[in-house]
This record gives C-alpha cells, structure tokens and sequence, in this order.
C-alpha cells in the first residue's frame, strides 16, 4: 500500500504539470513564429535599403524590431548605411549612435559611425570611433593605420606616428605604413629616421619610383648628393615621366656649377610637365649664368605667365643683365 501510495502521488504530480509544459510549448512556437516575421521584415527592410527606398526600409525595419528587439542592431545599422550611401550624414549618424548604444563592441558599427563622422567634417568623433574600435581589438592593423591618417589629418604627429609604429609592429611587411611615417618624420625634421623607413619600404617594394625620389630628397637634405643622383635615377628608370626627378638631378647639377648640363635636365621636365614652374625658373637661372638672357627671359616670364612670384625679381635681374 505505501508503495501504491507513493505512485499514486507521482501520477498526480505528472498530472498537474501537464499544462504547464503545454502552455510552454504553445509560447516556443508563437516566438517562433514571430521571430521568423521579424526575420522576413529584417529581410525586407534590408532589400528597401539597398534600393535607396528609405522610408520603406524604415517602416519594415520598425516592424522588424518590433517584433524582434534582438534585430535592433542590424536594423539600425542598415538604416544608417542607407543614410550613409544617400550622403545624409546627420541621419546616419543617429541611426549608427542607436546600433552602438545597443551592441558596444562591434567593430562594424563602429567602423560605419567613424566614416560617416568623418565623411560630415567631425574628425576627431571619428576619431574617437577608431578608439572604440582599438579597444574591441587592438590587433587590427588597419585600425591603427587609419587613425594614423586621421590624426595626421589633424596635424597631430605624434600620435599618427605612434599608430603607424603600432601598424609595422602587427604587420612589418606593411609597406603603405613606411611611406606615410617618413612624410611624418620628414616634417619633424627627423631625416635620419625618414631615409630608415624609405629604405624598409624599398626593400618589401624596390619598384615604387615615388619612395625613390623621396629617398632622393632625403638624402639631397644630408647633402650626400651621389646618393640622391642615385635615387633620382632609379625613380626614372622605374618612371621616366618623373618631371620632379629631372629638375632635382639639375638642381646638383647646378649645385656643381654645370649649368650646360643642367639645361636639358630641366627642359626635359617642362617638356613632361609643362606647368612645373619650379623648372621654369631653374633653366631661366642657368641660362642667365652661361649669358643666353634670351632664353632666360623667355622661361622667367613663362614663369611668370603661370602665376610664379619668383619670376619678377628673376626677370628684373635678367634685364639688368642684359644692360651692362
């Protein structure tokens, strides 16, 4: 009997608990089945975004989330890339803030808010997004590289160097990074450190004329000019289009008081650069100094004609030549 006793009560308990676990069932199956509404509204929303239909995109997405509060994220962030593609920064932005607000540590979100700050004029909020982005994770290399140019952007040096530093840490074979900390350390006047990381850059990428010509320059400041004819060359070989490198390889050659062999070097440039008044003035100075004022005349005021202050002192100093 104690044992019948005991089922019986068993039974009884089993029974009581029937209805609940049916009424639990019934509600897994109306979340279901509104979690798949929200998902086709998701889904809807989504296509009107892509189209450029806004206000449906938004009326499907609200629906989305309402059903859904999960979804609210992704229905925010789309709104706001939606935004973002029609340029309305404003609207992008508020959308994006909503989608961050809610999901803190997605690098997406973050990465859609800070294009969008940037692309409305407010650099340092991108900044501040890249931050964020930073703090998620701080490995990624494109991260550091593009706060990098944004606090070069607002001429922080310092902090765009310390970035670009981070970027060749992660990744040492990331030549872009190389480039843009030798323009930095260029205009800190650390030159040493500039030709260090020109010549890094040569290494992974010897056939990028540009790095050349700026190791030239570089080298042009130490006053090592054979190291910089050397460079100047090599940037030629690579682009003989190079109008820049043909005015420096004139410049040493004037340096060296060989203004008849500068003379075709900056020819050669205003035949590839018609515009390139830097050249202009040079061949009118060394025509001046082997005593053909004519042509030296004739490229000051060429120079002139393109907006070149220099040339009227230039032009000044050619008649006064030509009087004695």
């Amino acid at each position: 009997m104690r044992f019948f006793k005991k089922l019986s009560t068993v039974l009884l308990l089993l029974t009581l608990s029937m209805p609940a676990c049916t009424n639990s069932a019934e509600k897994t199956e109306t979340v279901a089945a509104s979690t798949k509404t929200a998902t086709e509204y998701m889904q809807e929303g989504t296509t009107f975004a892509q189209q450029g239909k806004i206000d449906q995109a938004r009326a499907s997405l609200e629906k989305a989330v309402a059903l859904s509060a999960e979804l609210a994220p992704t229905a925010y962030n789309t709104l706001g890339m939606a935004y973002s593609t029609q340029k309305r920064w404003l609207e992008a932005i508020t959308e994006l803030k909503k989608a961050s607000e809610l999901n803190p540590d997605d690098v997406m979100t973050h990465f859609n808010l800070a294009n969008a700050f940037h692309a409305s004029g407010s650099i340092d909020n991108a900044i501040s997004e890249y931050n964020e982005i930073i703090r998620i994770d701080p490995q990624l290399d494109w991260a550091h590289l593009n706060i990098a140019a944004l606090y070069n952007q607002t001429k922080d040096i310092d902090n765009s160097l310390a970035h670009y530093e981070k970027v060749i840490t992660l990744s040492p074979n990331f030549a872009a990074a190389y480039d843009k900390m030798g323009l930095l350390y260029e205009k800190k006047g650390m030159i040493d450190e500039a030709i260090a990381v020109y010549e890094k850059y040569i290494e992974l990428d010897p056939t990028n004329a540009k790095i050349h010509y700026n190791l030239g320059i570089m080298f042009l400041r130490k006053k090592e000019n054979d190291k910089s004819v050397d460079q100047f060359h090599r940037a030629l070989e690579l682009n003989p289009s190079y109008a820049e490198a043909y005015v420096n390889l004139g410049a040493i050659e004037m340096y060296n008081k060989k203004p008849d062999t500068a003379i075709p070097l900056f020819l050669k440039a205003i035949e590839i650069k018609p515009d390139l008044t830097r050249a202009m003035i040079n061949v009118s100075v060394a025509y001046r100094d082997i005593e053909e004022y004519q042509s030296a005349l004739k490229y000051a005021e060429m120079a002139k004609d393109h907006g070149e202050q220099r040339a009227e002192v230039l032009i000044e100093k050619i008649h006064k030549k030509m009087n004695k």
